[in-house]
């Protein structure tokens, strides 16, 4: 039986191909982002402080200290940086001010009793053992006789608001935990330090939030375990995925990264893209000639129309072609969408023009007009819903003398 985490099934939610590389093809990742990185030092120096409060209060100095030697040691090849312009100490600067802050922020550090740090529970959802869940919790305080805060560390470069703290799902879920290990717990709060902002977010859950979680994250797991396609989902996020060199949304990037100059622009990928967006700019170009011939054929369309009229012609005659000008009507009716449309339909049928009309076709139902004069005699029950006008169209057509223009 397959025990989640919170980090499996948000992986699931975020993109499916990347939860298949991770958890069902296990693909070796040798390579963590620079924000893991980061991350996981600062959630190392948080554990020593804590643990070594049974016996002390670590000094900042010492965690400085702890914080640089375990960045040094783990720091190599495999810690990738996406963003070029820093370097990878910007973001160890980043931990250490982070650092500082927090500890000046909560010096001495007496703020309840610390019960868990780093704290591994299994929180069982339905009580059979099919719906598991590990949750690997970074502190846990108890206030007073059960009065429980979560805390969670966070090195984001992103400060999320209120409204979404009070619908993140990560520390509910550990709430869900702590209150199955110990259920004699009251009172739960949850806390997100979010350090390189220096700002304190917190949130509670109802009852009511709590089950209704439960049954989200049962519904969640149903749904991973009946899937079979595993789509990528591009967003924000791919860029700190490190499957991105093998995911087909980033293959052919990765393929021509780093190619020679000429190399490059011989590639065939390369090739197609240039000469595609090449066409659709020239596409586009040429839309816009359209465009303006259009408009300046409706004007000259116009003038015609009225040079007609004044001549008293249906017929203009040019060197090799010739303008029809004809009398027509323009018929607005309900769209499908329109609230009123089904009323409109069944007016039409109970006109006896329901078949006539090819289930309210346009030119069918202009037709219809035409043949029994709407314009002059539109049918009572219709007109809540019709409108008809006069207009003209014009006709081009090449010029047959002699021809009978009747």
């Amino acid at each position: 039986m397959v025990i989640y985490s919170y980090s499996r099934l948000e992986t699931f939610k975020q993109c499916r191909l990347k939860f298949k590389y991770q958890y069902i093809d296990r693909v070796p990742r040798e390579v963590d982002s620079i924000e893991t990185f980061l991350g996981n030092r600062f959630h190392e120096t948080m554990e020593k402080l804590y643990k070594d409060l049974h016996f002390r209060i670590t000094s900042l100095e010492d965690l400085e200290k702890y914080f640089n030697e375990q960045w040094d040691k783990n720091f190599g090849k495999h810690v990738l940086i996406s963003r070029s312009q820093y370097k990878a100490e910007d973001y160890r600067l980043i931990g250490l001010v982070a650092l500082k802050d927090y500890y000046k922020r909560y010096y001495p550090f007496n703020r309840g009793k610390t019960i868990g740090v780093e704290k591994n529970l299994y929180l069982d959802l339905n009580g059979d053992g099919r719906y598991r869940i590990k949750c690997v919790i970074d502190r846990i305080s108890d206030l007073n006789d059960y009065d429980i805060e979560i805390h969670d560390y966070k090195t984001s470069a992103y400060l999320p608001t209120q409204d979404q703290i009070d619908n993140d799902w990560q520390l509910a879920l550990y709430e869900l935990a702590v209150r199955q290990a110990w259920p004699q717990t009251k009172n739960v709060e949850l806390i997100w330090h979010y350090v390189c902002f220096d700002k304190e977010l917190k949130s509670h859950r109802t009852p009511e939030e709590l089950e209704k979680l439960k049954k989200n994250i049962i519904s969640l797991i149903d749904e991973i375990e009946s899937t079979s396609e595993y789509p990528p989902s591009q967003s924000e996020l791919c860029e700190w995925c490190s499957f991105q060199e093998i995911c087909p949304l980033f293959l052919h990037y990765f393929e021509i990264s780093g190619m020679p100059k000429e190399e490059y622009f011989s590639e065939d990928g390369v090739k197609l893209v240039n000469k595609y967006a090449e066409l659709s700019a020239r596409k586009s170009e040429l839309n816009e000639m359209i465009k303006s011939i259009e408009n300046e054929q409706e004007k000259v369309k116009e003038a015609a129309i009225e040079t007609a009229r004044k001549k008293g012609a249906e017929i203009l005659y040019g060197s090799d072609y010739k303008l029809k000008i004809k009398n027509d009507i323009k018929i607005k009716y309900p769209e499908s969408k329109e609230i009123v449309r089904p009323t409109f339909d069944n007016v039409v049928k109970e006109l006896g023009l329901w078949e006539r009309v090819s289930d309210i076709n346009y030119a069918k139902l202009k037709q219809t007009a035409k043949e029994e004069n709407w314009l002059n005699r539109l049918p009572q029950q219709l007109s809540p819903f019709v409108k008809i006008e006069p207009t003209q169209v014009v006709y081009l057509s090449k010029r047959k003398d002699f021809e009978n223009e009747g």
